[in-house]
């Protein structure tokens, strides 16, 4: 990719014909659904699975000297020049699986790749369109910004403390009338390699309180409880928003935290529409992160008060489109086809 001048660089993005899919070789529908509909469309789609690079399936080449920078991608008969690339879906990239067995070496070729993919990909923002850039989404993954942001923009947020302080989670324990949930701040899983385990959102008793010396060890999110009639998850692509109503307290297993793999396709879900300040706020938030997709989760209590929870800056999206028929998979489609920003600027 070479760096030129913005007149010129405008006119080489014009000449870019392919979108390149950044994913895994496991991700499944969401990536499959988006690329047979960009190829129906007659659009020119290169899939990156970051594990079949692990394992030498896939071929890549970078070089820079005074002239040029850029790279080549090779798979089977398929070739992919930097030059060509128009839009990038960061869709999971992030199973590397290498086939090294001694644990050592293969922490170290996992570790020395993504250096190398994370420098590549940092290296074409501000170049061509991301749906959406690496840079951005690990930014956006920040609980404690998002909660900042969320406040900032007038979103309404349930009372929240992140502490190593067990007499203070006490305190708020009490101050939430013994009503509070845990979460997670980042990840939500315990991988064990042969196993792994979930780590749900929570709700707090009594019971809890004698483990609350635990949390010394590490700083842990707690937030009052929010006694829900139903909750919303908001889809947000480019200019384009989905809003779903989950009715998440219809079970008993999943009135703490809807997302239980056991009933995602039990529950009931429903198109509705959001207040206008809602939705203003959610492209709000999105621009203030750099992001072109997003995942909101909301909480709506008893008396219709909606509470910001989160937003998945990458986040599953295709078991509503199957379930509800909304098609968000056509709105990634044009965006990544046309390559437009939510203020309508082309790359």
């Amino acid at each position: 990719m070479v760096h030129l001048g913005s007149n010129v660089l405008s006119k080489e993005i014009a000449m870019r014909n392919t979108i390149l899919v950044l994913t895994n070789s496991v991700d499944g529908i969401h990536s499959e659904i988006v690329i047979n509909k960009l190829e129906n469309l007659g659009v020119n789609v290169f899939r990156f699975d970051v594990d079949r690079l692990a394992k030498g399936e896939l071929i890549i080449k970078f070089g820079v000297n005074q002239d040029t920078f850029g790279f080549e991608m090779l798979d089977n008969d398929k070739r992919l020049l930097s030059t060509d690339v128009k839009s990038i879906w960061y869709r999971r990239p992030n199973r590397l699986d290498s086939p090294i067995t001694d644990p050592v070496q293969r922490k170290y070729a996992e570790i020395e790749t993504n250096q190398f993919l994370e420098g590549l990909w940092s290296s074409t923002i501000g170049e061509v369109f991301w749906l959406s850039n690496p840079v951005s989404l690990e930014r956006a993954r920040k609980k404690v910004l998002q909660l900042k942001i969320a406040r900032e923009l007038g979103f309404t947020i349930p009372r929240t403390i992140i502490t190593n302080d067990p007499e203070h989670v006490k305190q708020f324990f009490m101050s939430c009338d013994e009503r509070m949930i845990f979460k997670a701040i980042h990840h939500e899983m315990l991988d064990y390699e042969e196993k792994s385990f979930n780590i749900p959102t929570t709700l707090i008793s009594r019971e809890h309180l004698t483990r609350f010396e635990l949390v010394r060890k590490m700083p842990s999110l707690f937030q009052e409880f929010i006694d829900k009639e139903y909750e919303l998850r908001v889809t947000v692509v480019g200019d384009k928003i989905f809003p779903v109503k989950i009715d998440s307290q219809e079970h008993s297993e999943t009135s703490v935290d809807w997302r239980n793999p056991d009933f995602i396709e039990k529950l009931k879900y429903t198109q509705v529409n959001l207040p206008e300040e809602i939705t203003a706020r959610c492209h709000s938030m999105l621009q203030t992160l750099g992001l072109e997709f997003g995942a909101f989760d909301f909480a709506v209590d008893k008396h219709g008060n909606c509470y910001f929870l989160e937003v998945n800056p990458n986040g599953q999206w295709y078991w509503l489109e199957h379930l509800t028929g909304l098609l968000i998979s056509d709105a990634i489609v044009a965006i990544l086809s046309t390559g437009l920003t939510k203020g309508g600027e082309s790359y």
